[in-house]
């Protein structure tokens, strides 16, 4: 969705009919839980993340609803739907001669946002899934890694992804902004 643009063209309904979504608190719990058994909780996360996402985009384009085309706007809309995100920018696209880096931004992220006072950033499943959905969608290695994070006091938690391999068509992408849409009671 662009800046200023109305709603996005996914109903709510896609998450609840292809995954099934974790209550924010809940994931909060079990991230502390984790932290507090496991020194570096954040590789192990990352990990699993990343395949995570690698799975639901493979089931989400075997469904028929996930293509190149839309994988972005899809990901990212699912993130702010969910309550994942309050709202995520793609703040930069690099293109390289060999890779293709993406900077986003993202304000209000599940951890970062609730877990003050870290001395790390503590948003390795977000960068994980994300890198894991890319990678599946393009076809290419894709790591990701949280450069700034609210937890430690930044003002938003920032993601540098890099794409193995030249990806042309997200230099449009630059700018996009989307937004978690206000609760109705």
């Amino acid at each position: 969705m662009t800046p200023g643009a109305g709603k996005p063209g996914y109903d709510v309904r896609l998450l609840v009919e292809n995954a099934i979504l974790i209550d924010r608190d809940i994931i909060l719990d079990l991230y502390t839980g984790f932290e507090k058994v496991l020194r570096f909780v954040g590789g192990l996360l990352y990990t699993a993340s990343k395949r995570a996402g690698k799975l639901t985009a493979e089931r989400m384009e075997k469904r028929g609803v996930l293509s190149r085309e839309n994988a972005l706007d899809l990901l990212f809309w699912s993130f702010t739907a969910a309550g994942y995100a309050e709202r995520v920018e793609i703040a930069d696209v690099r293109l390289g001669r060999k890779d293709t880096e993406i900077e986003i931004r993202v304000t209000g992220a599940l951890l970062g946002s609730r877990l003050k006072g870290r001395k790390r950033p503590v948003d390795q499943p977000l960068a994980g899934y994300v890198a894991g959905w890319l990678e599946h969608v393009y076809g290419l290695r894709v790591d990701a890694r949280e450069t700034s994070c609210a937890a430690k006091g930044d003002g938003s938690c920032v993601f540098t992804v890099r794409i193995h391999g030249r990806v042309d068509e997200l230099a449009g992408a630059v700018g996009k902004v989307y937004q978690r849409e206000a609760q109705q009671s």
